[in-house]
Formats: structure tokens, C-alpha cells, sequence
């Protein structure tokens, strides 16, 4: 858990246009009441926006929360749940009204997820995810060929379509799907889930908070992206090193939200 701002004065709101259907307008219209100034008002870019917020809303699904984490990132993110699944979102746009008035009366609860960051093996530059970094086969036809290490010790060899390494967060989405455990968000430590391999016998692993994972891509190329954005091409013969960031994306919520709360409500 995080302290969230003592005053909310200056905000952000990112809105799906795609799902907005005039939430925006209503918002913008609720909070000027209320004397909050809106600084911001911006579609999903996923491009870094800069402003001294002292929270951002955003409306529409997860996907539109993910987009938004890029734009603000340190900032804290409300969710306003315009989408299908909207397990990152804080808040229903039907209770719009009361909800604003909560926040502003200090029920906002700032849960603090820790993100997953990802390099090629030789190079500097550090990218992050806040749900997960997939690494799938380029070829429909063909599968991938990884080997895995875990902190420069060899562990197994995957004959597969693809790999997925999550965050807690992360463990509620693409890696649900493919059959990976399902992790409470106050556990540090990040998980990798086979997508479809060609074995009798495989497993997710969960992985500790100091541990290092490192992908060899063997034969054929293969495809990287993070949090569902445009893949990129991985050569054959590259390393990947996966591994829990000190960074974190910053989720707010209402007093009625709960981690198993909103598992509950969202998949069983």
C-alpha cells in the first residue's frame, strides 16, 4: 500500500474515445464542481506526457490503463472501467458522482505494483512492463526454440509458441489464459508461463524478487512485446535477461476494492 495525495487539486484524465460515450464531458463536469482543476484531457497514446499531476484518471478498459501507465508514469492512475475485463480499474462509471466525492474526501487507496524490466544481453537500455513481456514465434506454423537459464544456471529447454513472464498484476491476464497461478499483488516475485509447449510435462515457475531469467532464442527469430504493444523482432541467437524492476505503476482504487474482491468479481 502507498500514501495517496493529501489534496487532489490538479488532474489528468486519458479517456478510450473508442468507449468514452461522453464519461469524459460528465467527469470534467463533476469535478469542476468541486473546484479540481483539469489540466489534462488526452486519448491513449502511450506516449510520456509531461504535468506535475496529482492524479490521472483514465477511462476505458485495462488496455487504456496500460497506455496510460507510459504516459505518467510515477503518477498515480484511477481506473474508471469502461471495458470488458477492467481488473486494474478503481472505480465504475456508474458511480462516477459518489466516487469522485470519495477521493476527494480522502478514501483513495494507492496500491503500489512492482514492473517487470526487460534488456538484451550486451546492450544498456532497460525496458518495462507493467503486466508482462512475451516472447512468441514468428512463424504460425513453426514453434520457438528457448533455453532457460536462472541466474546463469541452465534449467530447460522449451519446444513452444511462446513464453510469457508476468508480474503479479500481469498474472491476472495473458498468462491466466495459458494456465499460469494466479498471484496476490503484495507478493514480490514475477512468474514464466509456457505458451503451448510440445511436452508431456511443463510447468509455470515463479520466480523470487533477486532472480535473473535468461532467454536464448535457438534457430529461428522470434517476436517480443511488451504489455500487448507492437512486437519486435528477436534474432536468433539472442539473449533476453527478465527480471523484477524497482519501478512500479501506481493504481488507485476506491475503499470498496479489494485484490480478491475484484478476482472474485472478474473471474469466478
Amino acid at each position: 500500500m502507498s500514501e495517496a495525495p493529501e489534496t487532489i487539486k490538479r488532474v489528468g484524465i486519458v479517456a478510450n474515445p473508442k468507449v468514452d460515450d461522453g464519461h469524459s464531458e460528465r467527469l470534467v463536469e463533476i469535478l469542476g464542481e468541486r473546484g479540481v482543476e483539469v489540466e489534462q484531457l488526452t486519448e491513449p497514446t502511450g506516449d510520456k506526457v509531461d504535468g506535475n499531476l496529482d492524479l490521472v484518471f483514465v477511462l476505458g478498459g485495462d488496455g487504456t490503463m496500460l497506455r496510460a501507465s507510459r504516459m505518467y508514469p510515477g503518477r498515480v492512475l484511477l481506473g474508471v472501467n469502461l471495458g470488458k475485463v477492467g481488473f486494474m480499474s478503481g472505480m465504475r462509471p456508474e458511480d462516477l458522482d459518489s466516487g469522485v466525492q470519495k477521493v476527494l474526501d480522502g478514501a483513495l487507496h494507492v496500491q503500489e505494483y512492482r514492473m517487470l524490466e526487460v534488456r538484451m544481453e550486451g546492450e544498456d537500455e532497460i525496458r518495462t512492463a507493467v503486466n508482462d513481456a512475451v516472447l512468441l514465434k514468428e512463424t504460425p506454423h513453426q514453434i520457438t526454440s528457448v533455453d532457460v537459464a536462472i541466474n546463469g544456471e541452465d534449467l530447460v529447454s522449451y519446444q513452444c509458441d511462446g513464453l510469457i513472464s508476468a508480474t503479479p498484476l500481469g498474472s491476472t491476464a495473458y498468462a491466466l489464459s495459458a494456465g499460469g497461478p494466479l498471484i496476490s499483488g503484495d507478493v514480490a516475485c514475477f512468474v514464466l508461463v509456457p505458451i503451448a509447449p510440445h511436452s508431456l510435462v511443463s510447468r509455470p515457475l515463479v520466480l523470487g524478487e533477486d532472480q535473473v531469467l535468461e532467454l536464448r532464442i535457438k534457430e529461428r527469430n522470434a517476436l517480443l512485446s511488451l504489455d500487448g504493444g507492437d512486437p519486435e523482432q528477436i534474432p536468433a541467437g539472442e539473449h533476453l535477461l527478465v527480471g523484477l524492476s524497482h519501478e512500479s505503476v501506481k493504481i488507485g482504487r476506491t475503499d470498496e476494492w479489494t485484490w480478491w474482491r475484484a478476482v472474485r468479481r472478474t473471474f469466478l
